[in-house]
Parts: C-alpha cells; sequence; structure tokens
C-alpha cells in the first residue's frame, strides 16, 4: 500500500484527474480535467455550460481516477461534489490549478472577470474516506 507521502506527491504531479458522474440516465459520464488538491479537497474548475455542472448540481457523488499511463501508476478516489460559485472566495483554488500545470495566472481582478465571462464554477470534491483507504498502485 502506498503511503500517504507518496499519494501526496504523485497528486502533486502536473496531470489530469478523470472526473466521473452520474448521468441522469444513469450511464457514467467521465472527463479528463486539470486539478489542484489542497490535502483535503481536489479542485476542478469547469463552467455552468458543462455536463459536469448539471451532473453535479444533480446528483454530487464522484469518482476520480488520476493515472500516469506511462508508469502504470494511479490513484482512485471516491468522493462528494460540492459546487463553488463564489469566484472571488476561490480564486486561490483557481490560480492554484492554473500554477500547478504551468499556466500563468492573470492579476486577480483580470482572473475574476476571465472567470466571470468564462462562466465558471469551481468543483470542490471530497474524498469519502482518508488518503489510506483510497485504491492506489505503482506508487511503492
Amino acid at each position: 500500500m502506498a503511503s500517504k507521502e507518496k499519494i501526496e506527491a504523485f497528486l502533486a504531479e502536473p496531470r489530469n484527474v478523470i472526473v466521473g458522474g452520474i448521468r441522469s440516465d444513469g450511464r457514467p459520464q467521465l472527463t479528463p480535467n486539470w486539478f489542484a488538491w489542497d490535502g483535503e479537497r481536489f479542485y476542478v474548475s469547469t463552467t455552468r455550460t458543462r455536463a459536469k455542472f448539471k451532473i453535479f448540481s444533480r446528483d454530487p457523488r464522484a469518482e476520480l481516477a488520476v493515472d500516469d499511463a506511462t508508469r502504470f501508476r494511479c490513484v482512485l478516489v471516491s468522493g462528494t461534489v460540492d459546487i463553488r460559485e463564489d469566484l472571488k472566495a476561490e480564486l486561490g483554488h483557481f490560480r492554484a490549478i492554473r500554477e500547478k500545470h504551468g499556466v500563468a495566472v492573470p492579476d486577480d481582478d483580470e482572473h475574476l472577470k476571465s472567470l466571470e465571462k468564462d462562466q465558471r464554477v469551481l468543483l470542490a470534491i471530497t474524498p469519502d474516506g482518508p488518503i489510506e483507504s483510497w485504491t492506489a498502485w505503482g506508487l511503492d
């Protein structure tokens, strides 16, 4: 079993998380996304026009997969989504996502205007259990 420290280090690498939700007809919906992890929650940016917003507004259950196919490493997590719409309050999390993936972050005013224009919201995903309960392989 991978240690908490190894999982945290893996999550700090610039990679995607596959976010899975449940469509209204019961089929899964999966999308790759940039994310930030703060030790308690995963943060994913999306817009009000995307399927994830509609899905998690109706049903907050989520499945996450953070994968490194080149070295056969993976972390799988079940969680609950809280949709955060106060963009100004969440600027730090939006900034963390961009910085983790090497994208320049504009000043706060410009960043906030861009988030509002794009109809952004933040998915704050709380794992259902502690890191020690997650499925992880290839991190030992």
